[in-house]
């Protein structure tokens, strides 16, 4: 699988943006991730401005950090110093030492699905575990959602946009390794919880997804325009966190 290296780093472009309008995760994830994994080192894959890091930092483990992006590498550096940060992506990554968990945040499927499993597992000590994980964003109102949906489709953004429904990148994961002997303890959980936008930070979290950020500047300004009149002061958000847990077999 080819994977569009233009698209996926084009969240540097929107540092400021990013940091200030994404969501975290939920601190039971990482806890229940660390429960899961061997104690070890970790590796994250696509690690951004440290959405992630930070709360997997403040468990106090050796973290080292793959991010292609090196302008989303600097915010990282900066905000998790203690971390260890090579600018880069996973695909050409050597790791130096076998590491106890591998986890990815809302970037694994950035990496090339005919290569992933296989830099995986070589990266991970016997037993080690990986965790994949994506926050689904959803509108609260239906008729909004619905709404918001006509204009995203009204000018041709209508892949991984913010007003889908439903992301299948869980299942994907599930399918790919449930056919993997090299992998065992397949296990999916999902964490739910619902947060209040106002309209300036709901406009910079649109502005920091991949779909509307390719876009030119001037049809990116007429969805913004649009988004901005149908969501008034403010918007109802529930937040889905999925993920998924998996176990080097030997």
């Amino acid at each position: 699988m080819t994977v569009d290296r233009k698209r996926s780093v084009v969240f540097g472009e929107a540092v400021e943006q990013y940091e200030a309008a994404r969501p975290g995760y939920p601190d039971r994830l990482v806890t229940e991730v660390l429960e899961y994994a061997p104690a070890g080192p970790v590796l994250e894959v696509g690690a951004g401005t440290g959405k992630a890091t930070a709360s997997f930092a403040a468990h106090g483990v050796e973290l080292t950090c793959v991010e292609p992006d090196p302008r989303m590498a600097a915010a990282l550096t900066r905000r998790c110093p203690q971390a260890r940060v090579e600018t880069g992506i996973f695909e050409d990554y050597v790791p130096d030492r076998a590491f106890a968990l591998l986890y990815s945040a809302q970037a694994w499927h950035w990496v090339d699905k005919d290569r992933r499993w296989d830099l995986t597992h070589a990266a991970l000590a016997p037993s080690g575990a990986v965790a994949t994980f994506w926050n689904r964003y959803g509108i609260s109102d239906p008729d909004l959602l619905a709404a918001l949906a006509a204009v995203d489709h009204g000018h041709g953004v209508t892949t991984s946009t913010m007003h889908q429904s439903h992301s299948f990148r869980a299942e994907e994961v599930e399918h790919e390794l449930s056919r993997d002997p090299r992998f065992t303890d397949l296990d999916y959980r999902d964490y739910t919880r619902t947060e209040r936008y106002a309209a300036d930070r709901y406009l910079d979290l649109v502005r920091s997804v991949s779909a509307y950020r390719i876009l030119d500047a001037a049809t990116r300004e007429a969805v913004l325009r649009e988004i901005g009149a149908l969501i008034g002061d403010g918007v109802e958000m529930t937040f889905t966190t999925d993920l998924f847990l998996a176990r080097r077999a030997d």
